[in-house]
């Protein structure tokens, strides 16, 4: 495997972990808007925290 195709996999691979982590965010963000009726501040805050949850993956991974 080339140098370039190794360096290509893994800005893909971590951009697929954060979209993983946004996208699994903003799944409980509907479900919690659900539940609390602020639908717009839940997805937001938890489409945050997705974000971060899909940074500490890949930092665990790449360690």
């Amino acid at each position: 495997m080339s140098t370039k195709r190794r360096k290509k996999n893994k800005v893909n691979n971590k951009r697929n972990i954060y979209l993983l982590g946004i996208g699994m965010g903003i799944l409980v963000g509907l479900l919690f808007g659900m539940a609390s009726g602020n639908w717009t501040l839940s997805i937001l805050i938890c489409g945050i925290l997705g974000y971060g949850m899909g940074f500490a993956i890949e930092r665990t991974i790449r360690e």
